[in-house]
């Protein structure tokens, strides 16, 4: 898919790699619409899309309210005319020992997370069928393709679910003309720890974490580095997007033997 003269709808667009996708894609002629519940970054992000000579479009949600990501919809149709390419971004981290969590953060991390790509979706593949074309990316993570310390499960298990369900969409979107890619990012500096809710976690917890899966992250990428990666992957129409390629190898060693890969992982091997 070329860029120039498309619409994209960005949800988490106003910083991290929803900020960075949707100033490469306006880089390439793209008007943007960008949602998030931050007012003062969309402003700021807009005066940048704008500076760059492009439409675009500043509208609050929050994508784990069925109104807000309705009306993100009227909105963007009515300013823009029509929606050529869709990127489910906005996301927040959950972490804790899983006896710990309540039930009310879980529905907050799978009511974001999660049924956030749903509402996105839902809201905005009618419109593409309907005109027989379009572009959804859903932003998933590494960690929705192998499982990293068992106290981030909260956040990995709706990154498992994205992943699976980016899948199902693609075989039933792209025969009707509406191409879908997931996006798996590893090691991103963005604003995430923000908004993060860590239950019964420790600093020393924390650190002992972030050692055991130190093997899983190489490069520290910027949102601006991954914003590149997701405009090559739309134009070349590529479903699984990979940013930092030396865990794909992780990746294939899991798919290849998940036994012993768990196994590995106990014992410390990896």
């Amino acid at each position: 898919m070329q860029l120039a003269g498309k619409v994209a709808v960005i949800t988490g667009g106003a910083s991290g790699i929803g900020r960075g996708t949707a100033l490469a894609m306006a880089r390439r002629g793209t008007d943007v619409v960008i949602a998030d519940i931050n007012d003062r970054r969309l402003e700021e992000t807009c005066a940048d899309i704008t500076a760059l000579g492009r439409r675009v479009l500043a509208v609050h949600c929050d994508v784990a309210k069925d109104a807000d990501v309705e009306r993100l919809g009227e909105a963007a149709l009515s300013a823009m005319g029509h929606v050529d390419i869709l990127m489910n971004n906005a996301g927040v981290v959950l972490r804790g020992a899983l006896e710990q969590i309540p039930m009310v953060d879980w529905e907050w991390s799978f009511g974001i997370n999660l049924l956030g790509v749903v509402r996105g979706i839902r809201t905005f593949l009618p419109h593409m069928l309907e005109r027989g074309s379009g572009y959804i990316i859903n932003t998933g993570s590494v960690a929705g393709w192998m499982a990293l310390p068992a106290r981030a499960v909260p956040l990995w298990a709706p990154k498992f679910a994205i992943v699976g369900l980016s899948e199902a969409l693609a075989l039933y979107a792209r025969p009707r003309g509406i191409s879908v890619s997931v996006l798996c990012p590893g090691s991103v500096d963005t604003n995430l720890c923000e908004t993060e809710r860590a239950i019964g976690i420790t600093p020393e917890i924390a650190l002992a974490e972030a050692a055991s899966s130190a093997v899983f992250h190489s490069v520290l990428m910027t949102p601006d580095q991954i914003g590149e990666v997701v405009v090559e992957a739309v134009q070349q129409q590529r479903f699984f997007v990979l940013p930092d390629h030396h865990q794909q190898a992780i990746i294939v060693q899991r798919a290849q033997d998940m036994n012993a890969f768990l196994e590995a992982r106990l014992t410390g091997q990896l």
